[in-house]
């Protein structure tokens, strides 16, 4: 009973923390590596591989949203006239 609680735990912590798909993918990353015939060392630098990978699609995913966010809030900017660049500053003169 107490795997059962401390797995459910760690797996909450985990989703609130890096998000469930990402646990997810993770799960089965070290699952599918751990379940192969080779040193630990090779399964080790496998899961690291394929979560790089993970990683590298995530930020640019991320960063794709991102530019969409920043691009949606500088049009909605009042006084931008939806053009998406920012206000300028006033310098002063």
């Amino acid at each position: 009973m107490s795997s059962f609680i401390i797995t459910q735990a760690i797996d909450f912590l985990a989703s609130i923390i890096i998000g469930t798909d990402v646990f997810t993918h993770v799960k089965g990353a070290v699952d599918r590596w751990g379940q192969k015939q080779i040193d630990n060392a090779s399964k080790t630098a496998g899961v690291k591989q394929e979560l790089v990978v993970l990683g590298v699609n995530l930020t640019e995913s991320l960063t794709n949203l991102a530019i969409e966010l920043a691009v949606t809030y500088l049009k909605a900017q009042p006084g931008n006239l939806g053009q998406g660049t920012p206000n300028k500053p006033s310098t002063g003169g």
